[in-house]
């Protein structure tokens, strides 16, 4: 991640000097190849740009900058997984984006760690037709105030990080 945002010359100085370890990637990694893995992690750069605290680029940066550097990290993200050629974790990734947004719009942060956390079970779980429906039945819920089938799929992670101060 920290390589990315120091490719980009805008955001280079931006970057804080020691590198935040991954949260994400290892849990997708497989199915994911690292290289691939490491756009989930930079999508959560882009969502704590906007929305939070950024893990790896200074959070002193003007509104203005932190908008552009939460966009770089989203796009570069979804780039990174796209490569990988799964439609599905691409699929699973645009709505986390879309559904952690109205969350913090909604008042509703506390239900941010089981989004995020089932997002990636089910990036890493099983495949087919019944988990990925069962995964879009559950962001459903979640949308509609429902946590529970999210947290349940999270609750299948091992070392599972604790994201509620990340993403506080």
């Amino acid at each position: 991640m920290r390589d990315a945002l120091l490719a980009e010359p805008t955001l280079a100085t931006r970057v804080r000097p020691a590198a935040a370890p991954a949260l994400l990637a290892p849990l997708v990694t497989p199915p994911l190849s690292p290289a691939h893995a490491a756009g989930v992690d930079l999508i959560l750069e882009g969502f704590l740009a906007h929305h939070g605290t950024p893990r790896q680029l200074v959070a002193d940066a003007d509104t203005g900058t932190r908008v552009l550097a939460g966009d770089y990290c989203y796009a570069s993200g979804l780039v990174a997984v796209a490569a990988s050629g799964d439609l599905f974790v691409i699929r699973a990734l645009g709505g986390l984006v879309a559904v952690s947004a109205g969350l913090v719009a909604a008042g509703r942060r506390t239900d941010l760690p089981a989004l995020w956390l089932g997002t990636v079970a089910a990036i890493a779980g099983p495949r087919g037709p019944r988990a990925e429906n069962g995964f879009d039945a559950a962001l459903r819920a979640m949308r509609d105030g429902d946590r529970t089938p999210l947290a349940a799929l999270a609750a299948g992670l091992h070392r599972a990080p604790d994201l509620e101060a990340v993403l506080a």
